[in-house]
């Protein structure tokens, strides 16, 4: 599935400069993006309400609201993201972080993709669209709560890979519905927790459920998996068991991840 989108609009920079002499330095200015390319510098906070894309170097210091059914798309080979503070992403809306498996400009070569975002704090989707974590690290925890589209199946069906990220806190995805939805080769140094997510068939022809492959991951808290549609399994990711500090409990561990 492909991320690519035709971005329109102009980039609003409110600027909330101290005033005085001009040789007094300013500071950053808040960010407010309605629809096109940030532009690379250091913002006290964003707040997107259209389809944005952040293709350069850009500084957040503050929080970062993706508004309801707005689009923040982090995920260039040129992207270089750090987030000092929180990131919420409200309903309807989606996130791009990271840049991995031919999404944008990243290609197909696993030796292009690259970790140039940081977020030092937590991330929070409440009834978003979907998010997409890739080679991203959070300084704090990632939690989603419902969101996703049951409705949107192949071709372009909607899903929520969660891969090759650094997590110190705790990752929890529960009540997401959506094609598809996997948390793979990531680090994470407290708990993760799936439970009641649903997914559908990317192709009408499958003989299972591709979603909810949870592999290859190494926790240093709790796995936790139960009430999902599939149940947590390995399916045809290539993937390898999870490496779990604590306690494998319910699906992840009857069926041996």
């Amino acid at each position: 599935m492909t991320r690519s989108k035709i971005f329109l609009g102009v980039c609003v920079l409110l600027a909330v400069g101290i005033g005085g002499s001009s040789a007094v330095a300013k500071s950053p200015s808040q960010g407010s993006c309605s629809g096109g390319a940030i532009a690379p510098g250091v913002y006290s906070g964003l707040t997107v309400t259209g389809d944005c894309t952040i293709t350069g170097g850009v500084t957040i210091n503050g929080k970062v609201t993706v508004a309801k059914g707005a689009d923040l798309e982090g995920s260039f080979l040129g992207t270089r993201l750090t987030i000092n503070g929180n990131v919420q992403v409200r309903q309807g809306a989606t996130l791009g972080l990271g840049c991995s498996f031919g999404f944008h400009d990243c290609g197909f070569d696993p030796s292009q993709w690259v970790g140039n975002v940081t977020v030092n704090g937590n991330i929070v989707a409440t009834q978003a669209l979907t998010m997409y974590l890739d080679f991203t690290t959070v300084h704090g925890n990632v939690t989603v709560n419902g969101g996703g589209d049951i409705t949107m199946v192949d071709p372009g069906g909607l899903v929520l890979p969660i891969k090759d990220n650094v997590i110190d806190g705790n990752l929890m995805v529960q009540g997401w519905e959506g094609a598809w939805f996997g948390i793979i080769r990531n680090t994470v140094g407290g708990n993760v927790k799936a439970t009641h997510t649903i997914g559908t068939r990317l192709d009408e022809t499958a003989s299972f459920l591709d979603s909810t492959e949870i592999v290859t991951n190494l926790i240093g808290g709790n796995l936790v998996c139960k009430h999902n549609t599939p149940p947590a399994q390995i399916g045809d990711s290539g993937g390898t068991t999870n490496t779990v500090g604590g306690n494998k409990i319910g699906e992840c561990a009857r069926n041996g991840l």
